[in-house]
């Protein structure tokens, strides 16, 4: 009879899934969280287009021309771009998150333009707050950015052990496999959220603020920069052009994520059937969260232990004894 016919192993496919997330987050834990080789190649060229970016801005104020302000924002979408492929635990926080907990690319696109938009808009905040209303200088403002750097490592600690926790749930409780699986049919047209889909949305904005939260230096020496020299909007602007450039690059590493868990979907719907699919699914889940957790975890603790006289920058533009700049 052929219903009495064994069936091939199969099951083994969940641990190759659940090791190749592992994989795929760890390689890049290592690719964006070093500081030696490439990482610290890119790191000199970014203070290369540090100083680049203050020449823009005093090339603006000598000549205030279409040219001016071309030069200025191109340049600044260019560092966003470049400065977005280099190191830097955002971005390896949101491909993990998306690798093991799955989203639509339409998802993965909005992730993407709300953490770029987010870190621009807390670096204007940043100059805004400090030195127009405290009257820090401009390198004093670009130190605060290590607090917000070890508030941002903490927030990524407790979305992955959410995550861990949110995983380990779901699985002692195995009639939320099947009330999943029924919800997704019924939520195509429905016009509020379910508790899971809320769920994923609360975690999705968590990876948001995680990333966000931490600004770009370059961000901050270019408002800070403009400000000294009396062009405060023009340093806005050019800051939400480089915003664009990041949003550009996270994008397409975030697609790329979304795209590889689906091609891993699909392999898993040939192989397993029901409660071997969720089972693969809460594994990946659970091994991204814990990924997250430790990479959050050990940024915090070596951010604790490194110098606090480190330089962000080799050189600060000019101080001034106004916030506003002359």
């Amino acid at each position: 009879m052929r219903g009495a016919m064994p069936r091939p192993p199969r099951l083994r496919w969940h641990w190759f899934v659940g090791l190749g997330v592992l994989a795929l987050a760890v390689l890049g834990l290592a690719w964006f969280a070093t500081d030696q080789g490439l990482g610290l190649q890119l790191v000199a060229w970014q203070r290369d287009l540090h100083r680049a970016l203050t020449e823009a801005i005093a090339y603006l104020d000598a000549v205030p021309s279409a040219t001016a302000w071309l030069s200025l924002l191109g340049l600044s979408f260019g560092y966003g771009v470049f400065h977005a492929a280099g190191p830097g635990h955002g971005k390896a926080v949101l491909s993990t998150y998306l690798l093991s907990q799955g989203g639509a690319l339409r998802r993965a696109l909005l992730l993407s333009c709300l953490a770029s938009l987010l870190q621009a808009l807390v670096a204007i905040a940043l100059v805004t707050v400090l030195v127009h209303g405290l009257g820090w200088l401009t390198r004093q403002a670009m130190g605060s950015v290590i607090w917000l750097e070890q508030a941002s490592y903490l927030l990524v600690a407790m979305l992955g052990l959410w995550l861990c926790w949110r995983a380990l749930a779901h699985s002692r409780h195995h009639a939320a496999a099947h009330d999943h699986d029924h919800d997704h049919h019924e939520c195509d047209c429905a016009h509020h959220l379910t508790p899971r889909q809320a769920d994923d949305w609360r975690s999705a904005l968590a990876v948001v603020a995680s990333i966000g939260i931490r600004p770009c230096s370059g961000s901050v020496l270019l408002v800070g920069a403009a400000s000294l020299l009396g062009h405060y909007w023009a340093g806005v602007l050019a800051v939400l052009a480089m915003a664009v450039g990041t949003a550009l690059t996270v994008s397409a590493l975030a697609l790329a994520s979304v795209m590889a868990r689906g091609w891993a979907e699909r392999r898993l719907q040939r192989s397993l059937h029901g409660s071997g699919i969720t089972r693969c699914l809460r594994l990946a889940g659970f091994a991204g969260g814990l990924l997250i957790l430790i990479l959050g975890l050990s940024l915090f603790m070596a951010g604790i232990h490194a110098p606090a006289d480190i330089p962000l920058l080799d050189a600060a533009p000019t101080s001034s004894s106004s916030p506003f700049g002359g």
